[in-house]
């Protein structure tokens, strides 16, 4: 995922391309929801009989048979530009374990729907609906276990113990997530309203996890799609479902409305061996049973998901934003001014400045100067919240950082342990120095309308401010003039 968010960050876009993403996430807020998917299954419902098997008493489930090699983890749910997302495989700020459930014999009970878990192949597609790479002033809270809890119980709460369907666990134990640890969060519009919300469940003794994404009103959006996928009908309701197979490691997904609430959820492995639906091994098997229990709970009349209770923010942070046609503008913003230029650059006939401010998670100043081809962009984050800035530099170690040890593609010659610091390098201040520049500095083959090198980096001051300079068509003696003088 680090890399994922790495690439997007060294991402350049038009300014006018800025401004169409940005009446996106407008258009997305004017309606109090968020933009409505582009989604590219091939929505052909097919009108499939719903089945289902019964459980251990026909000899289904070997709940006994070992999770597959391996560890693997479920796709990272990722929403660049988003801050405080948590996925697999990154550090949640907390979490809990879900209990274990009833006894055997009440397991035999249910009836698990079949869902048609067609075998996919080759690359994901790219899904094309950009507003959600750009909701500014979006805001994540994390999920406490009653707020998960009660997603799945409803508005009622947990039932009695004496209630079949609860037990001795403390989530529906149907779904079969006993061992699961669960973390959370909610995304809201700046507005307070809920754009979606994310439940991450791994097991490290089953080598398991999954994503379960849920947004009201619609499907949940997708980084990426599979098309020309169909539908099964699953109690009167259109279910996709598709698997991966890759080094012997499963994956499934699934995805469909229940009721007013869109769900996508998204499995590695499971807990069990199934003879599952038509799967050519139990470990295959197991993790679509794995996945079509969710589908289970969240479609049958005793289940549900309930989404009542997050669809407001209690808090929501102060969000404010301003546009300025010209440096001198940008610098009435009295909190940047020491790290801004004192003159406009020559040269270049564009310019474009937008500040945004987040109680809590983010004050930036953003510039931009444009010539044809050439650019010089310039951001300032200060400090708000508690931020920390990664991928600092020991200067010591020019192997980290210098673009001229390497080679292009950098992709074959850059270590992978150098990865952060080679490509978005951050230097502290007292560090800087025309040197640094220097080693920064690179030219390609077709250049452009550029004469110059290109050049990027950040720099870290002693306040906590973080300035990130990408310059295409200045020499590396104007790149320092400008972080010169923001060093005194």
């Amino acid at each position: 995922m680090k890399y994922y968010k790495s690439y997007l960050e060294r991402q350049e876009i038009s300014q006018e391309t800025h401004k169409r993403l940005l009446a996106l996430g407008e258009n997305s807020l004017s309606t109090g929801r968020a933009a409505p998917s582009r989604t590219r299954w091939g929505h052909r419902w097919g009108a499939l009989a719903a089945c289902c098997a019964l459980a251990l008493g026909l000899g289904v489930w070997h709940l006994a048979q070992p999770a597959p090699p391996g560890g693997q983890t479920a796709a990272d749910a990722i929403y660049p530009g988003i801050k405080d997302t948590y996925g697999p495989g990154e550090e949640p700020p907390s979490g809990f374990t879900v209990a274990e459930g009833p006894d055997g014999e009440k397991m035999m009970l249910p009836c698990i729907p079949y869902v048609d878990y067609q075998r996919v192949d080759g690359e994901l597609a790219a899904d094309a609906a950009p507003a959600r790479y750009l909701i500014e002033g979006s805001f994540s809270q994390e999920l406490t276990k009653e707020q998960i809890q009660r997603t799945f119980w409803g508005p009622e709460g947990k039932p009695e113990v004496e209630n079949p369907k609860n037990d001795s666990g403390n989530l529906p134990w149907m779904l079969f997530w006993q061992g699961y640890t669960l973390t959370g969060s909610a995304l809201y519009d700046r507005s307070g309203s809920l754009l979606w919300l994310n439940i991450w469940g791994e097991n490290e003794e089953a080598d398991s996890s999954f994503t379960l994404t849920l947004r009201p009103g619609e499907l949940p959006l997708q980084c990426g799609l599979y098309s020309d996928v169909e539908s099964t009908d699953v109690m009167g309701t259109p279910v996709t479902g598709w698997s991966r197979e890759e080094g012997g490691l499963y994956t499934c997904c699934s995805e469909f409305m229940a009721g007013e609430v869109g769900v996508r959820f998204e499995n590695s492995g499971g807990i069990f061996g199934s003879e599952y639906g038509e799967s050519a091994s139990l470990v295959q098997g197991g993790a679509q049973m794995f996945n079509a229990l969710l589908v289970r709970q969240a479609l049958s009349q005793d289940g549900g998901l309930y989404l009542d209770h997050l669809l407001k923010a209690e808090e929501v942070p102060e969000w404010r934003a301003a546009e300025f046609s010209s440096l001198e503008d940008a610098r009435q913003e009295v909190d940047f001014v020491s790290y801004l230029p004192a003159e406009d650059l020559s040269g270049y006939d564009e310019f474009y400045s937008r500040m945004t401010y987040q109680e809590g998670s983010e004050h930036t100043l953003y510039l931009r100067w444009s010539w044809g081809y050439d650019d010089v962009t310039i951001r300032v984050e200060l400090p708000e919240g508690d931020a920390e800035w990664g991928n600092l530099v020991d200067t010591a170690r020019p192997e980290t950082y210098d673009v001229r040890l390497y080679s292009i593609p950098w992709a074959d010659s850059v270590p992978e342990e150098y990865y952060d610091t080679f490509h978005s390098p951050v230097f502290r201040a007292v560090d800087m120095s025309r040197e640094i520049v220097e080693a920064r500095a690179y030219t390609l083959a077709d250049q452009g309308d550029s004469d110059g090198p290109r050049v990027s980096f950040s720099v870290l001051h002693d306040d906590g401010a973080l300035v990130t300079y990408s310059c295409k068509g200045l020499s590396i003696e104007q790149v320092w003039a400008l972080v010169e003088e923001t060093l005194v």
